[in-house]
């Protein structure tokens, strides 16, 4: 019993160290996945595309892949430090995996909810504004393929 309340105490407090870290951008991500579905629902309702149980599934199972990906990145941020501290390499305590993964699915979603209202009301929002999402993302996918070209 006792190992049983360590193990939850310690879960629940790992959960409350990455929560209170990163309360706004979860809350953010949460909000900008909701409002995809929305708007993905709404665009279907007003271009009649159907809904399926396969798109749905599938549409579930990206925005867990995003959920996942952003936890792992706060498993990065509190790991990483500690591992190479035990291996003597000493860089900043607080790293930022966790907020550039969270501002990366942030742009993803905005700019899926850009293009649903732009398809279901093509003058509901600027389209430079799409523009505008899109220039930001291409933006960090460049950084990454310019540090890719350097290795």
């Amino acid at each position: 019993m006792n190992r049983y309340l360590l193990g939850i105490s310690a879960l629940l407090g790992t959960v409350a160290t990455i929560a209170e870290q990163y309360v706004v951008l979860i809350i953010l991500v949460a909000v900008v996945i909701v409002l995809d579905v929305i708007s993905g629902l709404i665009r279907a309702a007003a271009t009649g595309e159907p809904i399926t149980s396969e798109k749905g599934t599938k549409g579930f199972w990206k925005k867990i892949t995003l959920l996942f990906s952003m936890l792992f990145a706060f498993f990065l941020d509190l790991s990483v430090p500690y591992i190479l501290e035990v291996v003597s390499i000493s860089i900043p305590k607080m790293l930022l995996f966790g907020s550039i993964v969270g501002v990366y699915i942030i742009l993803n979603e905005s700019i899926s909810i850009t293009e649903n209202i732009l398809k279901a009301n093509k003058h509901s929002v600027p389209k430079w504004l799409k523009k505008l999402l899109t220039g930001a993302k291409e933006k960090i996918d460049d950084m990454d393929e310019k540090e890719g070209d350097k290795k």
